[in-house]
């Protein structure tokens, strides 16, 4: 007679190492998780992972030691580089729902003890400061703008409103400034992520991986003892950026806003063959074989038949993964912030410059502040070229949200599917909006028939930041201009 099914869970009371031994145990044993949790201690747990994770390198199992971290008052360059992390989950203070304080910004402690303290001061401040002054009468124009429907509930309408606010007030906040990060992550990306911080230029990254290792050496202390700074990643980055340096020059490039780089011509006929693989005997090379030889039509029909039926919430099939498109995206900091969490991709990130110049949010010119960000985003480019001299790395703190950077994305189609139907929606800031929509525009002219299929919402009707990215009425490059009077 066949065993009584069982599925449960393992007490909360386990340390994480336990758990993860009680389940690589499973390989050997034939004895339920229960019993095995049950005879295991902390120290035959270490011993464990001593002689099969750290002895035999079977990092796998380091897997199931899972760790929940709250990481308060870091700023936002530190919260971007924690959350590059791709097995791991994260939930961050919002700017667009929350007002941040002024007196929570990162002091940079070379820059700090050095001759630059004040000009450092003066910028952070600066922005800061505006942030403040300019939330309550922003919040004034905005309600008088957008007035309550009478079918609105007031409790929904004020936070609708504040959100208003902070969609526009947002783009002055510098990268300085602190905020809240909440991580669940697994003992083998935790590793990672500590050799990673470890390894990285920035004081303030080295010392919350420190923190972070001495915290969960409690939990996992096994696991994670050998994570330390990496000499590899270290010193690589290092003479990678003496090369691009050298051969390619510090000019700011094309002012375009997505491009596609990379992407398989073909992308259509592999995407057949794997939508029809798992249910043929066939090997791939035959399958594609038939399939080069079928008219147009029944090739849209086969794609057709995969994606017609989706629900709102259904994600489409896996065989969409094996079809990539490389992005180059310039876009505002605090879009970034929005898109660097799609992280089932591939990401390669640009330092935050000034180069790249800054956007200005419409609403902020129509409720007349405009003179007032334009003059705490100049201080923040003076200060920046200032820094950057002897604290190239540090700069990057005085650098606020409405300026622009470049990220690399390799996105396979699955994926693209997900952050153009989430991003492109009319909940979402105008600013990551268009990037959504101009990825899907990009897509299109490609290959039309793989974009029809990606739900986009090109309704820019009820979207305040009604600028486009090119509109120069509302874009500035004071790092251009001065780099043009130098020539």
């Amino acid at each position: 007679m066949n065993e009584q099914r069982r599925i449960y869970t393992l007490p909360n009371s386990l340390m994480p190492e336990v758990k993860a031994v009680t389940f690589a145990k499973c390989s050997r044993s034939a004895e339920p998780f229960d019993k095995i949790a049950q005879e295991l201690t902390d120290e035959k747990s270490a011993e464990f992972h001593d002689k099969w994770v750290v002895g035999f390198g079977h990092s796998s199992i380091a897997e199931h030691a899972v760790i929940s971290l709250a990481v308060e008052n870091v700023s936002n360059i530190a919260t971007k580089i924690i959350e590059d992390s791709r097995l791991a989950s994260f939930t961050e203070k919002s700017s667009r729902y929350q007002i941040f304080n002024k007196d929570k910004l990162y002091m940079p402690e070379n820059v700090i003890n050095s001759e630059l303290k004040d000009v450092y001061l003066d910028a952070v401040n600066s922005l800061m400061d505006v942030y403040e002054v300019l939330t309550e009468p922003m919040s004034a124009f905005i309600k008088q703008k957008y007035p309550r429907p009478q079918e609105q509930d007031e409790k929904l309408y004020n936070m609708v409103s504040k959100a208003r606010t902070c969609d526009n007030l947002r783009y002055l906040l510098p990268t300085a400034a602190l905020t809240n990060l909440g991580i669940t992550i697994n003992t083998r990306e935790l590793e990672h992520l500590i050799k990673k911080l470890l390894s990285h230029p920035l004081k303030e990254m080295q010392d919350i991986g420190k923190e972070i290792k001495e915290k969960t050496m409690e939990q996992v202390p096994t696991l994670i003892k050998f994570a330390d700074k990496n000499l590899y990643i270290e010193k690589t980055k290092q003479e990678l950026k003496k090369i691009a340096d050298w051969e390619l020059g510090k000019d700011a490039g094309q002012n375009q806003a997505v491009t596609i780089v990379g992407y398989d011509p073909k992308a259509q006929n592999k995407l057949i063959i794997a939508l029809l693989y798992p249910y043929s005997n066939l090997s791939y090379n035959e399958i594609s074989e038939k399939v080069l030889r079928l008219p147009e039509e029944k090739k849209e029909r086969i794609i057709d038949e995969a994606l017609k039926r989706r629900d709102k919430f259904d994600a489409p099939l896996r065989e969409l993964e094996h079809v990539y498109y490389t992005f180059d995206i310039l876009l505002d900091y605090g879009a970034f912030r929005d898109v660097q969490r799609h992280r089932m991709c591939t990401q390669s990130n640009q330092p935050v410059t000034v180069a790249h110049g800054y956007d200005l949010p419409p609403e902020i010119r129509e409720a007349g502040f405009e003179n007032k960000f334009k003059e705490v985003a100049e201080k923040a480019v003076e200060a920046y070229n200032k820094i950057y001299e002897e604290f190239p790395e540090e700069a990057q703190y005085v650098v606020p949200f409405c300026f622009r950077k470049r990220v690399l994305i390799t996105w396979n189609l699955r994926e693209l599917h997900h952050f153009i139907s989430l991003r492109s929606g009319k909940k979402g800031h105008a600013s990551y909006r268009r990037i959504a929509q101009q990825c899907w525009r990009e897509l299109n002219k490609i290959q039309p028939l793989l974009a029809k299929y990606i739900r986009v919402d090109m309704d820019d009707m009820n979207v305040s930041w009604a600028a486009s990215l090119e509109n120069k009425d509302f874009y500035y490059n004071p790092y251009a201009a001065r780099q043009n009077q130098n020539k």
